[in-house]
């Protein structure tokens, strides 16, 4: 047998849903090894793990995003109405220009977020996989490489950290919204109105995640402060005087290393500091419940205090390092508890008769303030978001289809943060309240703000749900009637990601998935679109209404429900209280049976997450981007034949982003250098959602396609040799791209007739065809023979001209 001489390199890039590295890669492997020994068209696998240094892709020379200054320190930490960073550099990088239409807005985008990262330590090492597979027909060596980027895209699994990625896209969306609205802004080059529709979503962003965060987390540590209060007299003692000298010999020990480090007298005065005087205050509160045992009370009380404010500090700190204009409102309200827990604890001491009732006294006083300050936060921010409504659907009059999409994906982004952020927030405290009920002697105590009698606090918890729950009940019954639509129009798909059916391959049962998405596709887009933000609207008066019955005790008509409203609230805070322990009991058979519904929260983040401009230098698009040109600098080194990139969901996004990046800025040579480059993408949402939701950034997609010689993007938009993309009639993330929806043959089966598909679309190195029913996360089942076909003719090297 000749020496063989051809090589080819097979790079696979994940989508939502596939968590674990190597897991995309091995997919692969086994549906190109599918079958017995004779029929399988690859066989003797071999895997490895190998190392590949990761240089940061730089910019290009002189782009504007590098002359924008870092937002760590300084004024810019508070500019709430301040536009994006991407805005001003591109408005600063025009000079004046008024319309910078003419400009690549997505490449622009990438340029900004390469020019803005700072590579951390982690990122200078990727550890992937290489499965080295034979093709058995010709013994041509195929190597299997995987692209793998979740790391620096989602949380990793769990139920902290499942609610701490909601709580991050709620935040992340209305900034997101206000992203879209500068991208209409340096593409139509208006002003006037849209310059204050500008102003109004930059609010709203940072009202959100500024005070309505900010506050919500002071009174998440007044329970933490309350819940110090249950201990006994002994546990009290132990607690100052043994983990106050613990503390203090730890704090004192760092204190001596710090100097130890240090170099000068200014730093050495900056790193010694907080650790000394921590160390001082912990001794001296050991040392004063021992000398003088009759005020360990007061020193209890002033401690938790301290430790409370302490902590707020910390996580206040963390918090303003991933979130933009919020340090210095962070520091107001954690002065503003300081005091007004020293107030109400000076107020209260006369009143109570334990330590246990002075704490839970000043708690509630407390954070009744923190309520009412609450209320007004978010009565501000309901006021500048029916503003921005308005404003929005009124300059999406305008005719332009490219204003008017973008309009209406900055109003979905600031409608959902919004009403998601108020609904888990509202439950979240029903379960507090619910459970802090229940954990409660029998003491009454005196309320300061809403109601000035005496009453037990689980009286108070009541009442203050039976508020809430005027507005709450509705909230959640018009997001049932939303979700259950959703769901209803989500059904099929479903039903095909949890347990697909034998009648995958089944020509009418694809016709009847597919004609159904697209028609709940169509109806969910308006509703989202057009009906949500309506009733918004309505919502936000009605809680200004309830904001000035509350706070300022004017009556309205529909006080009279909040009873059975409040007794609503207060079961769903039962029931999902329950429910947490019922999943918490289940634990990894819970996240096997449901684990895959997760992925529309990953779709979410991801989409979030790949235009996010943190402040702390690593924007995850330029971390993924670095890595993977490095992976293709190494492939290019081991002397490939070609090159296949099999990208999956937000993976194609990624691979066509970067590979036309690469060509238009003319690099892509440099990193592949004369290995004809062919891609596949599954399940892609470029058309359905990018193309869709952000035309500015993707213009290079062209409209939706009328007929298939006529649309857009060709092959050389991106350098490639071969594009094919594949989709299910159920995928609710994306399908076509070049076929036009109401087209018959979209949702015709391809089907293989030896090493030939049937039933496909070719034009110009352009191949799309339809694998059969199906949703999202199967793309790699064995029942996907025609995909495997179809990455056989890649790696062979045939073409379809």
């Amino acid at each position: 047998m000749a020496e063989q001489t051809e090589r080819v390199a097979i790079i696979t890039v994940h989508g939502v849903a596939d968590q674990r590295p190597g897991q995309t890669v091995d997919e692969l492997a086994r549906l190109l090894c599918h079958g017995d020994s004779d029929a399988a068209r690859y066989v003797e696998g071999e895997k490895h793990e190998i190392i590949i240094p990761v240089r940061p892709l730089s910019p290009l020379a002189g782009t504007s995003g590098s002359d924008v200054p870092a937002e760590t320190d300084g004024a810019l930490q508070f500019q709430p109405g301040r536009p994006s960073n991407f805005f001003l550099a591109r408005r600063d990088a025009a000079l004046g220009v008024a319309k910078s239409s003419d400009a690549d807005l997505g490449v622009a985008l990438t340029d900004h977020l390469l020019s803005s990262y700072r590579p951390a330590e982690r990122d200078a090492l990727y550890e992937s996989t290489r499965i080295a597979l034979r093709r058995q027909a010709d013994a041509m060596p195929v190597d299997l490489y995987e692209l793998y980027w979740a790391d620096y895209s989602r949380l990793r699994p769990g139920g902290v950290r499942a609610v701490s990625a909601m709580y991050q896209l709620f935040f992340h969306l209305s900034t997101l919204a206000r992203d879209v609205v500068d991208q209409v802004a340096l593409a139509t080059g208006r002003g006037g109105p849209l310059r204050a529709l500008q102003w109004l979503h930059a609010w709203s962003a940072w009202l959100q995640k500024g005070p309505a965060a900010v506050l919500q987390l002071m009174m998440l540590l007044l329970v933490a402060f309350g819940a110090t209060a249950f201990t006994t007299e002994e546990q009290q003692i132990l607690i100052l005087t043994l983990g106050g000298g613990v503390t203090a010999i730890v704090l004192a020990a760092l204190a001596l290393v710090a100097e130890l480090r240090s170099t000068g007298a200014a730093s050495r005065m900056r790193a010694v500091s907080p650790w000394a005087l921590g160390a001082f205050v912990s001794a001296t509160i050991a040392g004063v419940c021992i000398a003088v045992p009759n005020y360990v009370a007061e020193v209890y009380f002033f401690t938790a205090a301290l430790l409370t404010i302490v902590l707020g500090a910390l996580l206040l700190w963390r918090y303003s390092r991933t979130v933009r204009g919020v340090r210095l409102i962070g520091h107001v309200a954690l002065l503003s508890v300081a005091a007004l827990l020293l107030w109400t604890a000076i107020r209260a001491r006369e009143g109570v008769s334990t330590l246990y009732e002075w704490m839970l006294t000043t708690a509630l006083n407390t954070s009744e303030y923190l309520l009412f300050a609450l209320l007004f936060a978010w009565g501000l921010l309901v006021v500048v978001q029916i503003a921005a409504l308005l404003l929005g659907f009124w300059l999406g009059r305008a005719g332009d289809p490219d204003v008017g999409a973008s309009l209406a994906t900055a109003r979905i982004g600031m409608v959902v943060s919004t009403a998601l952020f108020a609904v888990l927030s509202l439950v979240l405290w029903s379960v507090i309240s619910y459970v802090a009920g229940l954990a409660f002697e029998d003491f009454e105590f005196m309320p300061v703000v809403f109601i000035r009698a005496y009453m037990p606090p689980g009286h108070f918890f009541d009442l203050q749900v039976t508020d809430v729950g005027a507005l709450f009940t509705p909230l959640m019954a018009l997001i049932s009637v939303i979700g259950g639509g959703v769901l209803v129009a989500l059904a099929p798909s479903l039903r095909e990601e949890i347990a697909p059916g034998d009648d995958e391959q089944s020509a009418v049962w694809t016709m009847r998935l597919g004609r159904w998405w697209t028609r709940a596709r169509r109806s969910l887009g308006f509703v989202f679109g057009g009906v949500i933000p309506w009733l918004s609207i309505g919502g936000g008066v009605v809680y200004l209404l309830f904001v000035e019955q509350k706070l300022f005790g004017v009556e309205h008509a529909f006080d009279r429900f909040g009873e059975w409203h409040g007794d609503v609230l207060v079961t769903i805070g039962q029931w999902l209280a329950g429910g947490a322990v019922t999943i918490t009991a289940l634990g990894a058979r819970f996240t096997q049976t449901f684990g895959k519904l997760r992925v529309a929260l990953d779709a979410a983040l991801d989409i979030d997450n790949y235009f996010q401009d943190p402040p702390n230098g690593l924007p995850p698009r330029a971390r993924i981007f670095s890595r993977f040109v490095s992976l293709l600098d190494a492939v290019r080194q081991r002397g490939y034949t070609r090159v296949v990139i099999v990208s999956h969901s937000q993976g194609t996004v990624i691979s066509a982003d970067l590979m036309r990046y690469l060509n238009v800025t003319g690099r892509l040579h440099d990193h592949i250098g004369a290995m004809p480059l062919s891609l596949i993408t599954l399940g892609s949402p470029l058309r359905d959602l990018y193309a869709t939701l952000f035309p500015f950034l993707y213009r290079w997609m062209g409209p939706p396609p009328l007929s298939r010689a006529a649309a857009a993007p060709q092959v050389a938009d991106l350098a490639l040799a071969q594009w094919i993309n594949a989709y299910r009639a159920g995928d609710y993330v994306g399908r076509s791209i070049w076929t036009a929806q109401t087209e018959p043959t979209m949702l015709r089966v391809a089907t293989v007739t030896g090493d030939a598909l049937v039933a496909v679309q070719q034009d110009r190195g352009r191949t799309e065809f339809c694998l059969g029913a199906g949703a999202h996360t199967h793309y790699f089942d064995n029942d996907a023979i025609a995909l495997a076909i179809a990455i056989d003719g890649l790696v062979q090297g045939r073409t379809n001209d």
